[in-house]
C-alpha cells in the first residue's frame, strides 16, 4: 500500500480534525508510526513515550523564569501530542484498535495536561499562596467538561455521521456502562471501571438523551445507514467546527503562550473558566437547538 493511501488509512475522519492536525501533528505521526512497524514497537509504547515528554514538559514549566526551559517544556509538550496521535494512527493502520488502548490514551492525555497545570501553577504560589490551587483545581475540572463533550460529539459523529460501527466508536450510554461495571470477565469489567468517570461526564452534560441515541443507532444499522449519515453530516459538519475549540491544540496554544507571558493565572481564569467554559454553554445549547432541527428532518423523511 502506498504511503499516501497509508496516511489516509489512519486518518478517522476529515470532519473531525482540526486544521493544525491535518497539517502537523498527523503527518508527523504517521511518520513516528511507520518507523515504529520496523521497530517492533506498539502503539502501548508510543503511548508511554509520549506520556513521559509530556510529564518531563511539566518540570521545565515550572522554571519560568528562563527562555530556555519554556522553549524546552513546548517542544517536550508538542512532542506529547505527536505521539499521542502517532499511537493510533499505527493502531489504526495495523488494525490493531482496542479498548485498552482507548483507555491507556485517555489516562495519558490527562497526565500530560495535569502535569502541566501543577508545573505552571507552582510557579503562582509565591504571588497567590496556595489559594491559588481551589482555582487550578476548578480550572481543571472545567478543561475536563470541555474535553469531554468534545470526545463526545466527536466519536457521535464518527459512528452516526461516518459510518464507523465496527470500532469502539460507539458512546455507551449509563446503562451500558453499568451492565459493563457488572459482568463480563474481569478485565473487561476493570476497563469499564476506569473509564465510568468519564462517560458519566459525558452523558450528563451532553443534553442527547440516551433513548434518542439508541433509536438511531437502529437507524443507522438499517436499510437506509448511509442516508441517514448523510443527514447526520449536513446537522453536525459545521457546529462540530465551534466543539474544536474545546480541544487540546487550543488548550496547548493557550498554555504555552500564558508560559512565555508568566501570566498562567490568565490562562486559568480568562482561557478555561471564562472564555471556553462559556463557550462550551453556548454551543450546548446550539448543539441542542441542532439536534431538535435533525430530529424534524429525519421525520420529514420517514427515518424517525
Amino acid at each position: 500500500m502506498a504511503w499516501r493511501e497509508e496516511y489516509w488509512k489512519s486518518i478517522k475522519s476529515f470532519d473531525t480534525e482540526e486544521k493544525l492536525d491535518l497539517y502537523f501533528y498527523r503527518p508527523v505521526g504517521f511518520v513516528i508510526a511507520k518507523a515504529a512497524f520496523p521497530l517492533r514497537l506498539t502503539p502501548t509504547i508510543l503511548t508511554l513515550i509520549g506520556l513521559i515528554l509530556g510529564i518531563a514538559s511539566g518540570f521545565f514549566f515550572y522554571d519560568n523564569q528562563s527562555n530556555t526551559s519554556l522553549t524546552i517544556a513546548s517542544v517536550l509538550f508538542v512532542l506529547a501530542g505527536i505521539f499521542d496521535s502517532s499511537d493510533g494512527q499505527m493502531a489504526r493502520m495495523g488494525g490493531k484498535s482496542t479498548r485498552f488502548g482507548l483507555v491507556l490514551d485517555g489516562l495519558c492525555d490527562n497526565l500530560v495536561f495535569l502535569s502541566a497545570y501543577v508545573g505552571s501553577t507552582l510557579t503562582l504560589v509565591p504571588h497567590y499562596g496556595y489559594w491559588i490551587w481551589p482555582l487550578a483545581v476548578f480550572a481543571g475540572l472545567c478543561h475536563s467538561c470541555q474535553s469531554s463533550l468534545l470526545d463526545f460529539y466527536n466519536r457521535d459523529y464518527l459512528y452516526f455521521g461516518c459510518g464507523k460501527v465496527n470500532g469502539d466508536y460507539w458512546n455507551p450510554t449509563l446503562a451500558e456502562v453499568e451492565a459493563g461495571r457488572r459482568s463480563g470477565p474481569a478485565g473487561e469489567r476493570v476497563l469499564w471501571e476506569i473509564r465510568f468517570s468519564w462517560l458519566w461526564q459525558q452523558n450528563t452534560l451532553s443534553n442527547r438523551a440516551a433513548a434518542l441515541r439508541l433509536r438511531w443507532r437502529e437507524i443507522n444499522a438499517g436499510p437506509r445507514a448511509e442516508e441517514f449519515q448523510a443527514l447526520y453530516r449536513d446537522h453536525n459538519r459545521t457546529i462540530l467546527r465551534f466543539w474544536r475549540l474545546m480541544g487540546a491544540n487550543f488548550h496547548t496554544i493557550l498554555i504555552i503562550t500564558a508560559a512565555f507571558a508568566r501570566r498562567f493565572d490568565l490562562y486559568l481564569i480568562l482561557g478555561d473558566i471564562l472564555f471556553l467554559t462559556s463557550a462550551l454553554l453556548v454551543l450546548r445549547v446550539a448543539q441542542g437547538r441542532s439536534d431538535k432541527k435533525f430530529v424534524a428532518a429525519l421525520a420529514a423523511k420517514g427515518l424517525a
